[in-house]
């Protein structure tokens, strides 16, 4: 858990006056750093986990024991009775004598194996359902070989006992019915799209173990059977709605594979290639309608699956236009995920899809979820953030959660707080594992309170705020309702209240004529720029583009956030020869004024990396690190990172596979040179210079230094 502060202020009216957010960022299955304890497992048997008897929180090292039987919470300060096969004489210290033994008393972070009561069926196999679109935009493009051969190659990838089923879909939808013993499958057509269904209760699924071989011959044929299909239309959603029937006994998780926008039966909807600002013709100043889902087919099917415990994973290996604002509504409350590759290339795409599934299968994960978090009196939870489903007030749903999710939650004052004392907070999670275990896992921090202004922005988080500006932005923009004028101005308005507060009431000696930041949030102002000038505000971007771009920001991590919208810049035409990362070289200033036409660059994202050449790159480096003489045989739509026996070429690839690690994504790399079409995606993502989309950085520090001195006069 990540805090936006990691101290609290003692009450609403002093978090008011620093103008900051209170927000925390859970990522319950967060990647343990290498040198960090595994989370211990702590099995109680029937007793289960200890816990408050009022306020219901989980035993953590912040509890304190009165005596060897009671101990009064740290959230509500109830004094509850302990079990007595848990109780434990207390040390002259006042601490139980086996606190280092227990580790729910000495660690922050433990996990509980669930006994019974907190079951509702045993824990279900892992199941999956791959339904592969094989229309005849799809089998040219390459895209349903390309699923099939990554379905293929990452079977061994999942959980032991994993139950799997394959179906396919053009204009109407096909299961594949894997009998024990037949050479192979009997196909069950769906032809009904209108308002699709599962043609058997069972047997649509089977077990991977045993039918291996039958499931690699049929995902070999697929591309074959379907290689003459004519030009017709797809009924994916309907076929995703046949999937989720076929998944209802047991839950699991359906991963659909498309080329092209759903265009017949339940859940048809049309590209919308359009902005707003047709009336007006200021696209800034209307409420983005595209955002919000076509209809509500998608927003009931997305609640039907997760009451149902139906994970939807969203591969969008498209060419054109599908509406993402639309279709990313079933990851969206299923918990699921969503990627999207514009262009699909097999060339280019391919390992990026096959890692992505890869990943998909072997990341830490829990289904069937339910997740709660509890604060200390006088601090409640506002509202929630993220991928997930919410059916009631207190909890939120997840038929899937991984280690790439975050929920934010923010946090409000119902009381004042005690100064000098620690506030806590604790995120409760239960799921199921993929080895079909049901377990709590439990995260647990605390944060000094304090009456002092400046400890408060001392102990600001400038990525956790920044995520935090970028998810409500996404949040307001997806409803369909807001308007990119008033997601600028909201994220502008926030920057300038925390730095108006900082100035009026810990820095009021300087001068007027100064622009102070706090030592904490000096990049703010930039930050809030790079979010202006993102995909996801900025005016001239398509409404797929957006949405994904919106999508991905309600669910990634601080440190994720922060090259989404400020990506790193480096020069790799004069990396260090030692070939070994980290460290890291300095970043360049995203500003073209860094770029050198006889040098080459590198920037990411988080998402995704771009390789700008300039045009007078001497011969030598061209050779050594792309393995040409002649710059213009380079095609950027289809260009990849070659790999070659030079040191050049092997320093660039392990720098770029040092930052994949980093980042821990495979991240697409594409190359451009100078006067290329596709040059574009470079240079808008070069925030600090003045374009179409905003002002330059030292323009926008004038800005906002003038709006924080109209605040003060």
């Amino acid at each position: 858990m990540r805090s936006t502060m990691s101290s609290l202020p003692h009450s609403g009216e002093l978090l008011s006056t620093s103008g900051m957010p209170l927000c925390i960022m859970a990522r319950p299955f967060a990647l343990p750093h290498p040198e960090e304890a595994p989370i211990p497992v702590i099995n109680n048997g029937t007793m289960g986990p200890v816990r408050c008897g009022r306020c219901k929180a989980y035993m953590n090292p912040y509890m304190r024991f009165l005596d060897h039987l009671r101990f009064e919470c740290n959230f509500c300060y109830f004094v509850t009775e302990v079990p007595h096969e848990y109780m434990c004489n207390l040390g002259v210290d006042g601490k139980r004598t086996d606190w280092t033994e227990r580790q729910e008393l000495c660690r922050g972070s433990v996990e509980y194996v669930a006994p019974d009561e907190y079951m509702v069926r045993p824990p279900m196999a892992p199941t999956y359902v791959f339904l592969i679109e094989v229309t005849s935009q799809a089998i040219h493009s390459g895209v349903t070989t390309s699923a099939c051969e990554v379905i293929s190659r990452t079977l061994d990838n999942l959980p032991s006992g994993a139950q799997v089923g394959v179906a396919t879909v053009d204009s109407t939808i096909h299961f594949y019915h894997l009998k024990e013993g037949a050479e192979k499958p009997s196909m069950l057509i769906v032809p009904d799209v209108d308002d699709s269904y599962a043609p058997l209760k069972s047997g649509l699924v089977v077990d991977l173990a045993k039918n291996r071989s039958a499931i690699d011959s049929l995902l070999k044929v697929i591309p074959e059977t379907f290689s003459t299909a004519s030009m017709g239309p797809n009924a994916s959603t309907a076929g995703i709605k046949a999937a989720i029937e076929c998944l209802k006994p047991t839950g699991g998780k359906v991963m659909a594979f498309l080329a092209t926008i759903p265009n017949v039966g339940v859940g048809k909807v049309e590209a919308r290639v359009g902005t707003a600002g047709q009336r007006t013709g200021n696209i800034e100043k209307e409420p983005l309608k595209c955002m919000a889902p076509a209809n509500r087919d998608y927003t009931n099917m997305a609640m039907y699956a997760a009451e149902n415990q139906v994970c939807v994973d969203l591969f969008l290996c498209v060419s054109s236009a599908v509406d993402v604002a639309t279709l990313g509504v079933l990851p969206r409350l299923t918990g699921g995920s969503l990627y999207r590759y514009p262009g699909f290339n097999v060339q280019q795409d391919f390992a990026q899809l096959h890692n992505d599934l890869r990943w998909n299968f072997i990341r830490p994960q829990g289904l069937e979820a339910v997740m709660r978090v509890r604060a200390s009196t006088g601090l409640g939870v506002q509202d929630y953030s993220g991928f997930f489903a919410k059916r009631t007030v207190a909890d939120i749903d997840l038929a899937a959660i991984d280690s790439d999710k975050t929920i934010a939650v923010t946090l409000r004052y119902e009381d004042k707080l005690v100064d000098g004392r620690d506030a806590y907070v604790q995120c409760a999670l239960l799921y199921t594992t993929t080895t079909r275990e049901r377990r709590i896992r439990v995260h647990t921090i605390a944060l000094p309170v304090t009456s002092v202004l400046g400890q408060l922005f001392r102990s600001a988080d400038l990525d956790a705020q920044s995520n935090w500006a970028v998810r409500r932005a996404a949040d307001k923009l997806l409803t369909g309702n807001g308007t990119l004028a008033a997601a600028k101005d909201a994220s502008l308005q926030q920057c300038i209240s925390t730095l108006f507060a900082y100035r009026k009431f810990c820095a009021s000696n300087n001068s007027s004529g100064q622009l102070i930041l706090p030592e904490g949030l000096k990049t703010l102002p930039l930050y809030t720029l790079g979010l202006h000038k993102s995909y996801g505000l900025r005016s001239d971007a398509s409404p797929d583009d957006r949405a994904m771009w919106l999508y991905r920001a309600l669910h990634i991590p601080s440190e994720l956030s922060t090259p989404a919208v400020y990506p790193r810049l480096f020069s790799v035409h004069d990396l260090p020869q030692h070939g070994a990362f980290p460290p890291i070289p300095p970043c360049l200033w995203l500003s073209a004024e860094k770029l050198n036409q006889e040098g080459a660059y590198l920037l990411e994202d988080g998402q995704e990396i771009l390789i700008w050449i300039g045009r007078q790159l001497p011969l030598e480096t061209l050779r050594a690190l792309f393995g040409t003489e002649n710059i213009d045989e380079i095609i950027s739509s289809r260009a990849t990172l070659p790999v070659l026996d030079t040191v050049e070429s092997k320093t660039l690839n392990a720098f770029v596979n040092a930052i994949r690690k980093q980042r821990g994504a495979f991240m697409r790399t594409r190359i451009l040179k100078r006067g290329d079409t596709l040059e574009t995606l470079f240079y808008n993502r070069l925030s600090e210079d003045r374009s179409p989309s905003g002002m330059s950085y030292v323009e926008f520090l004038c800005h906002c230094h003038r709006l924080i001195m109209n605040k003060s006069n």
